[in-house]
């Protein structure tokens, strides 16, 4: 059930987003072996000069400041070994996908609880 919530500004010149999403929604479910259908994957533009970076606002983003903000949301019953993995994989899977430097993405991992999340219908409980 992995959830990888994006926000960038938006960027002056045309970038494959959507081929960004896939590839990354790929790549975690193949690192995971998890059915692609479980992952979900958001990109979110902030809105021009409403981000607020070392002291300086922008427009577009740039490959070097205004660090791309990354929320990830996986199971609590993955071990600290795995969600280094998971971050690193997402930073190395965006910075190949769209101009941005992997030094220029910051990205939060939120545990998600057995008993603590709905999807399809019902909460659902970890069987672990």
């Amino acid at each position: 059930m992995p959830l990888v919530r994006i926000k960038s500004l938006p960027f002056k010149q045309d970038v494959a987003v959507n081929q960004a999403l896939s590839a990354l929604s790929e790549a975690i479910s193949n690192a995971g072996n998890i059915e692609e259908r479980h992952v979900m994957v958001t990109w979110e533009y902030l809105s021009k000069s409403h981000y607020i970076h070392n002291g300086k606002v922008a427009d577009y983003q740039s490959e070097t400041a205004h660090p791309l903000l990354v929320d990830l949301v996986a199971p609590n019953f993955n071990t600290e070994e795995e969600i280094a993995q998971m971050l690193e994989l997402i930073a190395n899977t965006i910075a190949g996908s769209i101009p941005i430097s992997k030094e220029n993405i910051f990205i939060n991992f939120t545990p998600a609880y057995s008993d603590g999340v709905y999807d399809e219908g019902h909460v659902i409980e970890w069987d672990i």
